[in-house]
């Protein structure tokens, strides 16, 4: 089966490796809600940078803070992720990955 009208957003995992202060690394994660593009958007998204993609992409999120209670997806708490420059990366990568299948700009 082909779905030739698929749905406006669609979920994926990002997971994002985040520095202790012990010096290693953590894993998180977060469900994100990404907004669906089409091959006639790809060559002028391609041109963003990747804040401005999420700004155009990233339209909600499943996540959870240190004590498991959830963190709204509002304009004070999605600021403060872009300015999270490995998750912003790691959440672009997953984005294209799953929208179309295309390989993350360099």
């Amino acid at each position: 089966m082909f779905i030739l009208t698929p749905t406006e957003t669609f979920k994926a995992k990002v997971t994002v490796n985040v520095a202790t202060q012990s010096g290693g690394w953590r894993e998180e994660s977060f469900t994100g809600i990404f907004r669906r593009t089409y091959e006639a958007d790809r060559k002028r998204l391609l041109e963003l940078s990747n804040v401005d993609l999420m700004r155009e992409v990233l339209t909600g999120w499943e996540m959870v803070d240190e004590e498991r209670k959830p963190v709204e997806f509002n304009p004070q708490n999605f600021e403060a992720f872009l300015q999270l420059s490995g998750a912003v990366r790691d959440a672009m990568a997953v984005y294209w990955k799953h929208n179309v299948g295309a390989k993350e700009k360099n």
